[in-house]
This record gives structure tokens, sequence and C-alpha cells, in this order.
């Protein structure tokens, strides 16, 4: 079913209830009917088979619903009383509901979202119950607080130890560096192992305390023993002190080397006991300490190496919809919809695949992705196991557990499934030791489920992560593909086509060798991991990595996805742009999108993540929409009817020209004969703000006419010194014409502009008309033209969705490009009569404008957009739209797909 047959069902069943046409017995029945649930199921609790409610007016089943008719003004107790009830969560609940019929109050129990309303509105609010629908809405776990509040104890620890440590001349010292970040690695360790059961609990942080000096000048010693104890094997130990020999034999590789501890001071003491005394680290999730490291990495080293590590929200937006959404459909489908005779079987199957699936992390850095994939398959094989209890108890046998114990520490999942791929050294080591870590986490909560679990000592090498340039690898030698089910996850550096050293363009070269129809110089770094994912699918391997939102933006776009899509996948999965976060001292400010591939031929079910829901559709393009589109390319000219876009002026003056009000008066007073030379000038700040700036414009001003004018003259010569003291040839050339501009514009009419980058666009995008006399700066777009109907086309909201779609982007602004979004707009053919209809609408949008002349543009187009102004450009979007459709268009989604299909036609007919 789709939204608005549900939609439409739920507020006709709304109203039945009313009228009586729907007895109120009968409601939720028809509810979970409306949502698409199968007749059968609802048959079933409908006729107590699988109603678990033995009381009248509820009912309960299973995994879906906890529904009670309460008594006049009882909803309230009812619902605080039935979502306390064991009941609920033993057997998955997803919603409860309680109603009289007037009040109706529900609980989302997987996402504890809330619906409190008067029944009469409940079809405004059918959207709550749409994962009845399969349409799940995206909830992605937050950051553990203890995450947060670790990294920040540890970021204050390190500029603690820094500060005591290195000094301006052994700051940028790299073997120094690499030191700290070892001997970080290994406090995480210890502080990890005092509280999960490796050592005794506090053992490392009280023994700390108790055998060192407050002064902090003993610490290092004392540690550089310890390390080395941690190190020995107990056989070996001899004459020790009881408080070191009491410390686990660990090895492993994390204290074979021969690394001296970093000098202490008081502070730096007391903060390394409390990181350990103070923090709760058995609930601490090792993905975090590749944040630790970018708290002390020198900021130049992290922007090179593309480290912008990954919140576990993130990569559940990755992992979820690639596979482990799909994994848990499996183990519901079991549960609720396979006969009982079948499910034993059913559930060894489900536990095989799990158990044979490979993950692997290209560019895994600490490896956050291994980790979190590692922990979440782990607990949806407990699932499976609990699962198979319950049928045990039931009294359905089969020969699942066959060879082992049900209260043993048996899993199935092991860390040989996991394979990455890393090119910094230390964070390679960072990833063994993490992965080891979270297997102990697991291990820990199976032993609370299931039975006994002990500590793995001494520490053994985990996963196949190798050190290496992913880039130049093989990486079918990393992680062998024999048609497997496997998952390439990650978050591979984003680095721009012109941010790259010369060792990253040699990668592209090495990654891209004979793939002829790629131009690698105008590729971002993240497109050859893209390749080699496209390159290594053939079956049921499926990627999805985190980038920047710029791979499906502006030129990129046709660049990079034009290429790969030609290889045998499609995208099936895409999460457009959302802001980074993470849980770094320092986060990384920019969009990212998800995006992932499949093979053409394996993957018919696309998902899209649209207003927080999974929708399910048949195509997604580049641009992260359902239209079936490759990418929109670059033109010099425009496809439609359209006068030619060009730049604004470029003078390369060193601002002599230039000047404000202020100035502009006092040179007046000078010289005020050169007042005819004056115009206005406007660039994006200008026309935005509306602060006036002027121009000295002596293009046509003859020599003699300046010889007369000293103060024009020193400026004519100011701007020649600024042109030959520039180390460019073309600037240098130029100082022989002193008056002119480098790039120079001069419409014959009034003429239209619009900004190249707009740092915050909202409902609009403004479009402003200048006059033949100002003059528009580089930093605006300049269509030679007066006509209104253009500045109609450009200021309507069906322009705005096309260049959001197609343009690059500037934080959640826009940069405007007439080769990609201007040259690129489709207009279909019009008449005159519709021009006027057009015309008209821009004309009260300039009186608008007009009317709030004491109102910026940049004020005008905020949130704070006076009402008439507004309604305006309603009106005008409406003559736009009509252009384009007899019918009304709903959605931006549905614009948007008329304007791409109009582009693929036009440029088929351009073709043709």
């Amino acid at each position: 079913m789709n939204v608005t047959q549900i939609e439409e069902t739920v507020k006709k069943l709304a109203s039945d209830v009313f009228s009586r046409a729907v007895d109120k017995d009968q409601f939720i029945y028809e509810l979970m009917a409306a949502y698409g649930h199968r007749k059968t199921t609802v048959s079933r609790i409908k006729s107590g088979e699988r109603n678990l409610a033995k009381v009248a007016g509820e009912v309960r089943a299973k995994r879906h619903i906890y529904f009670k008719h309460s008594d006049s003004n009882k909803v309230f107790s009812d619902i605080d009383d039935m979502k306390k009830e064991p009941s609920v969560t033993r057997e998955k609940i997803r919603f409860i509901i309680a109603t009289d019929f007037n009040q109706f109050v529900a609980i989302d129990t997987r996402t504890n979202d809330t619906l409190d309303i008067e029944f009469g509105e409940l079809g405004k609010h059918f959207d709550f119950f749409l994962p009845w629908a399969g349409m799940e809405k995206a909830v992605y776990q937050s950051d553990n607080p203890a995450d947060v509040k670790a990294a920040e104890k540890m970021a204050k620890l390190f500029d603690l130890i820094k500060a005591d440590n290195f000094n301006e001349e052994n700051k940028n010292d790299t073997a120094a560096l690499h030191s700290l970040n070892v001997f970080l690695t290994r406090l995480l360790f210890c502080f990890f192992a005092e509280d999960t059961g490796i050592f005794t609990d506090n053992q490392f942080s009280a023994e700390l305390e108790s055998h060192t000096k407050m002064d902090g000048s003993d610490v290092d010693s004392y540690l550089n023993r310890l390390f080395e104890v941690l190190n020995t094997s107990k056989e070996n130990r001899h004459d020790l002190p009881d408080y070191l020999s009491k410390f686990e034999y660990v090895n492993g590789g994390l204290f074979a080397d021969d690394i001296a501890s970093p000098k202490f001071s008081t502070k730096s003491r007391r903060m390394l006991i409390e990181c350990g005394s103070e923090l709760d680290w058995s609930g601490i999730n090792p993905d975090i300490f590749g944040s630790m490291i970018q708290a002390v990495v020198h900021p130049d080293q992290r922007g090179g190496m593309g480290m912008h590590y990954t919140s576990v929200i993130n990569i559940m937006k990755v992992i979820e919809p690639l596979f482990l959404d799909d994994l848990y459909a499996e183990l519901e489908n079991i549960a609720e919809n396979i006969d009982p005779k079948l499910k034993p079987s059913r559930l060894r199957k489900l536990h095989d695949r799990i158990a044979n699936i490979k993950i692997f992390d290209p560019a895994c850095g600490s490896g956050n992705f291994l980790i979190i994939a590692f922990k979440e398959l782990r607990k949806l094989e407990m699932e499976v196991i609990k699962l198979r209890q319950e049928l045990v108890k039931d009294g359905q046998q089969d020969d699942f557990f066959d060879e082992i114990s049900l209260d043993s520490s048996f899993s199935r999942i092991r860390l040989s499934q996991f394979y990455g791929i890393e090119l910094d050294d230390f964070a390679h080591e960072v990833a063994i030791l993490s992965l080891w870590l979270a297997e102990h986490q697991m291990n820990v909560e199976f032993k609370a489920e299931f039975g006994d679990c002990e500590p793995t000592l001494p520490l053994q090498s985990s996963g196949n992560i190798f050190a290496g340039n992913a880039l130049r690898l093989n990486w079918l030698s990393v992680c062998p593909n024999n048609g497997e089910e496997i998952y390439i996850i990650g978050n591979p550096p984003y680095i721009g086509a012109r941010k790259q050293s010369p060792e990253q363009k040699e990668d592209m070269k090495h990654a891209f060798f004979n793939e002829s129809c790629f131009n690698i110089g105008s590729l971002d770094y993240i497109a050859g991991w893209f390749l080699k994912g496209a390159n290594y699918i053939f079956g049921p391997q499926k990627l999805a990595f985190v980038s920047t939102s710029s791979i499906c933006q502006g030129e990129q776009v046709s660049f990079m996805w034009n290429g790969i899509l030609r290889k045998n996948v499609d995208i099936i999965l895409a999460v457009p742009a959302f802001k980074w976060t993470n849980n770094a001292k320092k986060q990384a400010g920019v969009y990212c999108v998800i995006v992932g591939l499949g093979s053409k031929n394996n993957n018919s079910n696309k998902k899209i993540l649209l207003e927080s829901y999974w929708n399910s559709v048949t195509h997604i393009n580049p641009y992260l929409t359902s239209t079936d589109i490759t990418a929109v390319s670059p033109r010099s000219k425009p496809l439609s009817n359209l006068p030619k876009m060009g730049i604004g002026n470029k003078p390369v003056d060193g601002g002599g020209f230039l000047f404000t009000n202020d100035e502009k008066n006092n040179f007046l007073k000078i010289e005020p004969e050169a007042e005819p030379y004056f115009k206005k000038w406007f660039g994006a700040q200008e026309f935005n703000s509306g602060v006036s700036r002027w121009c000295l414009s002596l293009q046509q001003v003859s020599d003699e006419e300046i010889s007369r004018l000293p103060e024009v003259a020193k400026v004519v010569e100011k701007v020649k010194a600024f042109r030959l003291k520039s180390t460019s040839k073309p600037t240098i050339k130029l100082a022989d014409t002193p008056k002119r501009f480098h790039v120079e514009n001069f419409p014959s009419t009034n003429f239209l502009i619009i900004p190249k980058v707009s740092s915050s666009v909202k409902d609009y995008l403004p479009v402003g008309l200048l006059k033949k006399e100002d003059l528009a700066s580089d930093l605006l777009n300049v269509v030679s033209s007066e006509d209104l109907f253009f500045m109609g086309l450009l200021s309507s909201k069906i322009h705005l969705i096309w260049t959001t779609a197609v343009s690059g982007k500037f934080g959640n602004g826009i940069r405007y490009s007439s080769k990609i979004c201007y040259n690129t707009f489709p207009v279909p053919e019009v008449t005159e009569k519709q021009k006027d209809q057009v015309r008209s609408a821009a004309l009260n949008i300039l009186l608008e404008r007009e009317a709030y002349s004491d109102m910026s543009i940049s004020k005008l187009y905020s949130d704070s957009m006076p009402a008439s102004l507004r309604e305006a450009h309603e009106t005008l979007d409406r003559k736009v739209e009509q252009l384009y459709s007899t019918k009304l268009l709903n959605s931006e989604e549905e614009k948007l797909n008329l304007l791409f299909s109009l582009y693929k036609k036009m440029i088929g007919n351009e073709n043709a």
C-alpha cells in the first residue's frame, strides 16, 4: 500500500468509528489491516489464537501491538500501566495503544516516540504507524554519553601530557608524537581491562595511585615497568612485588615495543587517575579510540589523511539499510510467518548465513565500522539463539544445537570474517586492538545471557587488517571474493581534485589505470574507492560508503558517476545530504551523503531515505532521487531558449577602483569632476545586504581627461603598480592597460543577476534586476536581459528545486554555476500569453521588494519574509509550474522528476 492509500483509509476508519459504521471492538483489527497486515495474521489475532491478552477489551500480539479499550478518562493511567508490563519487553511489542475513542495515546517502543491526540485527529497522524506498512522511520542510536565524556577526558589528559613533554622545538617531532599515540593505546587498554574483568576491578588506577608520587615525577618509570610486566609471561616473572605480579600477561604486540612513557606533572597524574577511576569503561565503545587519536593528531596531518572518524549514529546509517535491517526482517519473518515445523531449519539457515558474511572496510582507520558491524552481528546472533530457545521450550526440537550447549559461550561469528585496509600504521594497530576489545565486550554480553565467558589472554591477532594503500592494493588479495555475501563499508578519505597531494594524484592514476572514460584530474579522491568497489562487485556483494555530498552535486556528478554506472552496478541505497557529527573533540564541519552500490542483476529493490522514512524505489540516480536519469553534464550554452549567462566584472586592481560611500564622498570633495565616472558596484554582499559600494569606471575615459584629474590619475597608477608586482604573467600584462578590468561585462540594457554563492537558501533563490549603468562583480552571474519572464523563471521554486539538485553546495547554501545550473535548466516551449503571466507575477515580486525597501534582500528572504512577498512568490510559482504541467504538482520530488524527465527528453532531441 502507498502512503496516500493508508492516509485515506485511516481517516475513513476514524470517521466510521464516530458514525458507528465500524464497531469499536473491531477498530484495532481494522487499523492493523489499514497498514497492510496480512489477513491471516489479523484473523488469528482476532480469533484469539495469537491474542495473548486474556482480558476483554485488550489485544496483545507478540512483536506487534498491545491495545486497550480504556474506560472514559482512564487512558493515561492505562498507558502508564501498560508500558510497565514485563510482557512488552519479553514479547517485543512494537506499539502500545490506549483509547477511550475520545483520547488516543500510543507509544512506539522502538523509537520511544509518543502520540497524544484526540481520536478524530488520527488521520492527521497516520504516519506514526507506518512501520506496520514496512516504511520504517530511520532512528539511530545516539552517541553513548559515556563515550563523549571519555573522549573529552582523554583529550584533556593529552593536552596536559603534551604541555609537559612538547615545546616549540619538538612539537612536530613525528617519532615523539607516534610514541605518544602508542602510549595512548596502552592506556586505553588498561582502562578498559580494569572495568571489564580482564584485570581485577580498578586494578590499574588503584595501583598507579598507590605506588606513584603526587607530583607525578615517577609516573613514567612506574608505567615503563608495568608495561614490561604486561609483556612478560607469568612463568618468567621473578622477584616482582606482589602488586605487579598480580597483573595478567597481555602480550599480543601491544606492549612488545620498548617505548618510553612521557613525563607527568601533578595535574596530569591526577587527570590520568581520574580517567581510570571516574569513568566506567565497560560501557564505552571501542569505536571512540579513533576520536581519541583525532583529538591529538596534528591538524595538518589529520586533514591530509582525510581522517574524519565516524560516530555510531552514522555507522548505523550505513549498516542498517545495507544488510542489518534485512537480516532482522528475515528473523522477524521466521518468528511470525513460517510454519512452526519449518522454523528450526530456517533459523539454522539464517545462523549459517550470518556466520559466513564478510565485512570489508578498505579505509578502516581505527576500525569504527568493523567494530560496530561485528557487535551488531553478534547481537543479531544472540536473538537467533534466544528464538531457538523459545522453540525448544515450546517442544519444537531439531538438531540445531546438537554440537553445542545452550549455556556455553559459543558464537559462530569470528573476527576472521572482518577485513580492513589502513594506510596509517598506528591506526592499523588501533583497529586490531579495538576489534579484540569489541569481541571481549560481546563475550561478556553473551555470558550474561547464555553462560560463562573468560577473557582470552594473551591477546591474539584479530581480524584481517592489512597495512597498506587501498588504491594501490588488489582488494581481492585482502578480502577474497568467491561469490560470497560480502559488504564493503566505510568512510574513505574525501579530498577534492585540487587539494590532492602529488602522492594522492599518483594513487588515483594507479586506481584508474586503463579506465579511459574518466578524467581523473577532475575527480575527488573518494572516487577511487567507488571505482574499485564497483569492479569488486559481481554477485551478492554490496557496498555503502559515507562521503561528502560533493560527489552528488555539481560537475562532480558527471565526472564520476557516468563512468562508475557503466560498470555492472546500480545505486541501491541513498541517504541524501546530512550534517556530519561525531564524538571527537574537533568535528569535521561538512555535509555528507551515504551511497550504496550493488550488482545490476541482484538488486531490484532499492532504498532511499526521504523525510526520515526509508522508501522502496526502482531507481536511484547520482543526485540521490528516484528519477531514471544518470548525470547532468555541464554545458557551455543553454539547453533551453534562454539568453546567455556570464560572470560579472573582475577588476584585478588590489581594490584601487572600489570605494565605500564615505571614501567616494571624500574623493569627490578633492576631485568633484570625477563624479560622472563613479558607478554603483554590486557583488554578492552588496546585493544581499544593501550596503552601497562604488567603482571608478574609466574604460571609456581618455588619457587626456585623466591627466587633468590628478586624483584619478593616482588611482590608475596605483592599480598599475599593483599589477606589476604580481607573479602572474596575465596580471603583469594587464598593467599595460591599467584602466581596463581583467574581465569586463557591460550589458547594454538593464540586466539580471544571481550570486555565485548563496550561503543560506531558504525557500527562494533571490534574483536581482540591475540598471544598465550599474556594475556587477565577478561574484555575480549576469544575464544580459531585462525581460521579466526570465527573472520569473529564475526566481521560481521550480528553478530552485533544479538548482538544489544539480548544483554544488556551500554549507547549506548553493554554488550557482552557469554551466551546471543555468545552461542545463530545462524549459518547455511556451506561448507569449504564458510569458506575460510570468512577467506580471515577477513584476509583483519587484513591487513587493520595493514596498519593503528598508529591508535588505537577505532579510527579505530569511525566516522573516513578509507575508505579501511570500504570496507574490507563490503566485509566480503557480504560473511557472503551469508551463510544465496542466495538473497540480504536489511534492518537490514530483517536480524534480518532471524536470529530469524533460531534461532527458531535450537532450535526446538535441542528440537525435
